[in-house]
């Protein structure tokens, strides 16, 4: 396994999270994650400064058989992500702290013009606590700081997503895709 940080406390965070994956439970993250924060293991020190520009993503574990990855994120007010997927990879997300917005979308199809068509699902505000579980192809949302304040999310994702589609919607109500890079602030 592979640390990054130096808080003594991350085994104590990883431990739970790689069993669940090793017995390839991943919908049990949701349970797993929920008694991490119970526990107080998400400190503020897992995660980077609030950026002006943008969030802040801190990679906190990179299993060393690329199982698995644990990312701590940090949003400014009014922060968030576009429509996107998560390049195939399934994850989980905990709300530390803070309230977050997320809406969900069902991709319905793919034009052959490259446009693609999405049927907006569940939109739900969160708090601390609350839980989601992404599983391809169930892989499409939006998510941001709802709130007034600095929030904090924690993420589990089955590989390290370095790369994903964020989407925008056209005049014509279809999505155009464009390819992001992601990055590691701290």
């Amino acid at each position: 396994m592979q640390l990054l940080g130096t808080d003594a406390a991350l085994p104590e965070l990883v431990t739970p999270i790689a069993r669940a994956v090793r017995e390839d439970r991943v919908t049990a993250l949701a349970g797993v994650l929920a008694a991490l924060h119970q526990s107080g293991l998400f400190g503020r020190e897992l995660f980077a400064p609030a950026r002006a520009e943008r969030y802040s993503r801190r990679l906190i574990w990179r299993d060393p058989d690329e199982r698995f990855v644990v990312v701590a994120m940090t949003w400014a007010p009014g922060q968030g992500s576009p429509l996107h997927d998560h390049a195939g990879l399934w994850g989980a997300e905990i709300v530390v702290d803070g309230t977050m917005s997320e809406t969900i979308y069902e991709l319905v199809g793919r034009d052959e013009d490259g446009a693609y068509r999405f049927v907006r699902g569940l939109h739900r505000v969160s708090n601390h606590g609350t839980v989601g579980v992404l599983i391809p192809p169930l892989e499409y949302h939006d998510f941001g700081n709802a709130g007034q304040t600095v929030a904090h999310s924690l993420h589990v994702y089955g590989g390290d997503l370095k790369t994903a589609n964020a989407f925008t919607e056209q005049d014509d109500g279809r999505w155009s895709a464009r390819r992001v890079d992601l990055r590691y602030d701290a």
